[in-house]
């Protein structure tokens, strides 16, 4: 689907892994939860933003979870879940990719799916740049000039 189209691969096949996020080991089906929670929320927000001056087309809102499924569940498979203490900052991103999509929308009555997907191409930009940002800042960068990403779940990890 979406996930292979752009290279980002899919987490289905690891139905036993284990993440220690600290507290607790949680398994890859108690990710999987709480990917859908975080993408419930994020959708209530986008909701919340759009309000009544567009509606969403369907496509836009499977092309979103679709692409969003796959990041989440990576960053949650990275890191564990952090949702109560990313939770402000994920909603917010989630407010900003609302706000790119009604702008791309322009003056039709709904966002449809190219907007949708300009919109997160902004998100992942900002969230990247800022990742950099925060990551020099703590002196975290590579000899390769890279950085190790985590906005929130927005970015896709790589480590």
């Amino acid at each position: 689907m979406n996930a292979q189209r752009f290279g980002l691969g899919t987490f289905e096949a690891l139905p036993a892994t284990r993440v220690d996020s600290g507290d607790r080991v949680e398994t890859f089906v108690d990710l999987e939860r709480a990917v859908d929670y975080v993408l419930d929320d994020c959708f209530f927000t986008v909701g919340q933003v759009v309000g009544t001056r567009k509606t969403l087309e369907y496509d836009a809102v499977v092309w979103w979870r679709d692409h969003y499924r796959v990041k989440f569940l990576g960053a949650m498979r990275a890191f564990g879940d952090r949702w109560q203490r990313d939770r402000d900052n994920v909603t917010s991103v989630a407010f900003m990719l609302a706000e790119r999509a009604v702008r791309y929308s322009g003056d039709a009555e709904s966002i449809d799916a190219i907007s949708a997907q300009r919109a997160a191409v902004d998100v992942e930009r900002y969230c990247e740049l800022h990742s950099r940002r925060a990551a020099r800042a703590r002196g975290d960068v590579r000899s390769d000039g890279s950085a190790p990403r985590i906005a929130g779940y927005w970015c896709t990890y790589i480590p």
